[in-house]
């Protein structure tokens, strides 16, 4: 049975709301195009997930209806960390191991699959890390998610 990039992402989400430290990790109602925008204010652990681009494994391999599509996609999640004023050096461990967190829920996202041949098969890439507001981290962490996408 072909699964669904959506399916994953809906798993993946509710991976990363699992994280308990730190606690209140909450889903953005921004997607990750927008979750950055200037003038627009952060919440502390806010996190975006979606993908940037999918494209066939093989592309000269014939797609049939009853296989479905192995495809990969590349899926970015875009997280939002506020660093406390008075200590910034050690909230910045802290927002280090909240990446670490939101890495390794999204590397269990392609456990909660319901069966081996639906499976997504997720592959940590990068993450990038930066500040924009004063006082605030950003983290782009990005993966690649090999599925078999449904095609009938």
């Amino acid at each position: 049975m072909a699964t669904t990039l959506d399916g994953f992402l809906g798993k993946a989400r509710t991976q990363i709301l699992t994280i308990t430290s730190p606690s209140g990790v909450v889903l953005s109602e921004e997607t990750i195009h927008t979750i950055r925008s200037p003038g627009r204010s952060p919440r502390h652990l806010e996190f975006a997930i979606g993908r940037t681009r999918t494209a066939p494994v093989s592309p000269l391999e014939r797609q049939r209806p009853s296989v479905g599509l192995v495809a990969v996609s590349d899926v970015v999640v875009v997280a939002a960390y506020q660093l406390r004023p008075k200590d910034r050096a050690t909230a910045l461990d802290s927002a280090v191991q909240f990446e670490a967190a939101i890495r390794t829920k999204m590397l269990a996202a392609s456990a909660v699959q319901s069966d081996a041949t639906s499976a997504a098969h997720v592959v940590y890439i990068e993450t990038t890390e930066d500040g924009g507001v004063d006082g605030w981290v950003w983290f782009t962490l990005r993966f690649a998610v090999t599925q078999t996408l449904s095609i009938s």
